[in-house]
């Protein structure tokens, strides 16, 4: 019975660790931004964008403006294209694709994540981000 507190501390400590992956959406019409934690230094990330467009006639990709704010407010940006695949019926159309590998940056802290769909298709239902720790 002594065991009891120490057996329960010990759970509690594993289960207050941080996440390995945090899934993140905002639903249409947007903005789309995001902030990733990007603060531990002994990590690198994953970071996949996902996206579902609910039309019979969909494109076949959407393309997006994605602009990187780093702590220090320097900014990146870059247009990036989703492709769109068959989704769970007739007239959706979905994308869960890995946007960037083994992410390190070179500043470490909460980074902006802004994602801006360059001609939104009709349909849209939103955006998110999937960033998975390493």
């Amino acid at each position: 019975m002594k065991r009891f507190p120490l057996i329960t501390l010990v759970f509690l400590a594993f289960a207050c660790r941080q996440p390995a992956s945090v899934e993140q959406f905002i639903a249409a019409p947007g903005p789309y931004a995001f902030a990733l934690d990007l603060s531990d230094s002994t990590a690198v990330w994953d970071i996949s964008l996902f996206s579902r467009v609910d039309a019979l006639d969909a494109p076949a990709e959407l393309a997006l403006d994605v602009t990187w704010t780093a702590p220090s407010e320097a900014v990146f940006t870059e247009t990036v294209y989703l492709l769109l695949q068959a989704g769970t019926s007739f007239f959706s159309h979905e994308a869960c694709v890995p946007y960037r590998s083994g992410v390190a940056p070179s500043e470490r802290g909460v980074w902006a994540l802004t994602v801006t769909p360059v001609e939104p298709p009709t349909g849209l239902r939103g955006v998110g981000v999937v960033t998975k720790r390493q």
